[in-house]
């Protein structure tokens, strides 16, 4: 949990969609929705609307759209709660101290955060003083501008056992210290010691730019060469990612992270004019190492020196990404080279070539286990496929899975039904399920018609009869409309008794573009004329009808089935067709905003 119960609710209520959008989008006033050009996505005519009532954004060129939370997820690229806290603090709302969250109170977390940050502005004031001459002269020698180590914040803690001690603890207690991971305590006690000496040092900041550890390089060669911090009560290596904090911005551009494993990696790229690079922070990547860059960016660049150490961590981390749903792909460099070097030596603007010539991973997969094996061989034929299958049957899509076997097949001159039989086993061994043939599913319809825009147009304006013309509608008429999940939401609100809102709606579905049909319903203005919600399912109803009568009058004219039977089933449906069609009291004909063009008793 992460609020006490109530205050998402009063932040929702007391926020000003319109005002806080506008603090990012330049917005006019068009009727009862404020327009502007879409900060998600490139457009030179405006299409994105914000509404106070119901409070949402939507826009029709993209899809994006929700409520004043969702605006500052997607703009900030921030988690719920701190979309929330966001919010709360642009309208003056008191955020409450003691928020639900597992583990040490708000509290003694922003007091670790404060702690970090003076470390952060300490070590970066020594940098460019005399005692940060070792670590200055090591990273200005390595062709750094002084622009870019500032940026990435550097820093330098000198060769003392206390230099950091004695500039934190007249500001903090040592106890808050010594849980940041700052200073360690001498064995048998009696005082205190910096954990970083005579080190080059880098923070490492979480998504929203708080510093919550440190990266440290030795400047005299002592072990280990890389010293980082412990695990904190605000700092977990397993989900964090040094550089996200500035790359999420180039993230949103790119559409992409590139993900690298030093630091020196991320700063050189940045310096280079790549700005999504970002790398873990001494460990392996983790299954939330994925999560983390998917909620950023849709494609993921993998980068990892060519060494045989990179090149076994680049392999452990391809399936996990690939995984996590993002499209993986993988640079190669000439021998030798990391992203640093290479961008030292050839650029930024060849490394960004690289990154666009870029394989997609399991290409890269294949080209590697085919360099690595003799395929003329029959031993070199079955490394090569071993190389590759556990990969192989880790792709989720049958169809993907499929053609890559082909690729894989043709590259190493493979016997196509053994490979296939392999795959097979592999599947059901890892109990991964072999694709069969799956049940035709039911055609949906390609557009929203008329009378389900009106229909949920009227729900969400909650007009009178909106109760009676749910109740006529069943599974079989919602399971073939484009608006299903949706209309079943709405029913299953009624069920409950509760009242049908936007955001009531969104709770309720789990579909992407459910949530983005509901927002573009609530933003849109209220359609014109007086077709009444019961006129609109009615119309709704009669569709499985008619498209089952055009059967029946196929099969007529192509002669197959019982044709008497048909017969009767073609009058009977006729006759709940006209039913139907019978007008309803206070109907005229209406006209639906954005409605495409369509043949419909609504238009």
């Amino acid at each position: 949990m992460a609020f006490p119960e109530g205050f998402i609710d009063e932040v929702r209520r007391t926020a000003d969609i319109v005002r806080l959008v506008s603090d990012h989008v330049g917005l006019k006033k068009m009727g009862q929705s404020w327009k502007g050009l879409c900060p998600f996505h490139d457009e030179k005519t405006p299409s994105f609307n914000v509404r106070q009532e119901p409070p949402l954004f939507h826009c029709f060129g993209c899809g994006e759209g929700g409520d004043v939370f969702k605006f500052v997820m997607l703009r900030e690229r921030a988690s719920f709660p701190e979309a929330v806290e966001t919010v709360a603090r642009r309208f003056g709302i008191p955020v409450p101290e003691n928020r639900y969250e597992p583990g040490p109170d708000r509290k003694e977390k922003d007091e670790l955060f404060a702690v970090m940050e003076a470390a952060a502005d300490h070590f970066t004031k020594v940098l460019w003083t005399p005692p940060g001459t070792k670590a200055r002269e090591y990273l200005l020698g390595r062709g750094f501008k002084k622009e870019t180590l500032e940026r990435v914040r550097a820093g330098a803690a000198p060769d003392s056992w206390s230099d950091l001690l004695d500039g934190l603890r007249r500001r903090f207690p040592i106890a808050a210290i010594v849980k940041a991971g700052l200073v360690l305590e001498k064995q048998g006690g009696g005082g205190h010691y910096d954990r970083f000496r005579n080190r080059a040092v880098f923070p490492i900041a979480n998504e929203s730019g708080k510093v919550v550890a440190f990266g440290a390089r030795s400047l005299d060669g002592s072990e280990p060469k890389y010293l980082n911090s412990p695990e904190t009560p605000i700092y977990q290596k397993s989900r964090t990612l040094y550089g996200l904090a500035w790359a999420k911005e180039a993230s949103r551009k790119e559409n992409r992270l590139v993900l690298m494993e030093g630091y020196l990696d991320v700063a050189r790229a940045l310096e280079g004019g790549t700005g999504e690079a970002v790398a873990t922070c001494g460990t392996a990547l983790t299954p939330a190492h994925a999560r983390l860059i998917r909620r950023f960016a849709e494609k993921v660049v993998v980068n990892f020196d060519q060494d045989e150490a990179g090149q076994k961590a680049a392999l452990k981390s391809l399936d996990l990404l690939a995984g996590e749903g993002l499209a993986v792909s993988v640079v190669t460099l000439p021998a030798g080279h990391d992203p640093d070097s290479f961008v030292k030596a050839e650029g930024g603007k060849a490394y960004r070539d690289r990154l666009e010539a870029a394989l997609p991973w399991m290409e890269w997969l294949i080209r590697k286990a085919a360099a690595e094996n003799d395929t003329k061989t029959p031993g070199g034929k079955a490394a090569y496929f071993e190389a590759i299958l556990p990969s192989l049957a880790k792709v989720e899509s049958a169809v993907e899975r499929s053609a890559w076997l082909s690729v894989v097949v043709e590259k190493g001159r493979l016997d196509g039904a053994a490979a296939l039989s392999e795959l097979k086993r592999a599947l059901a061994t890892g109990h991964v399920p072999v694709a069969v043939p799956a049940a035709p599913p039911v055609a949906r319809a390609k557009a929203l018609q008329p009378a389900e825009k009106y229909l949920l147009t009227l729900l969400l304006q909650e007009c009178p009869g909106v109760d009676e013309a749910m109740a006529e509608l069943g599974e079989a008429h919602l399971e073939a409309l484009a608006s299903a999940d949706v209309l079943r939401a709405a029913k299953a609100l009624q069920r409950r008794g509760q009242k049908i809102t936007a955001s009531a709606l969104a709770a309720e579905v789990g579909d992407e573009s459910a949530h983005r049909l509901i927002t573009e319903m609530a933003v849109n203005p209220a359609p014109t004329g007086n077709a009444s919600p019961l006129a609109c399912a009615r119309e709704i109803q009669c569709w499985p009808l008619e498209a089952r009568l055009e059967e029946i009058q196929k099969a007529l004219r192509s002669s197959t089935g019982d044709e008497l039977t048909l017969r009767q089933e073609q009058v009977q449906l006729r006759r709940q067709i006209n039913d139907l069609s019978r007008p309803v009291a206070g109907v005229v004909n209406a006209a639906v905003p954005d409605a495409p063009a369509a043949e419909s008793r609504i238009v």
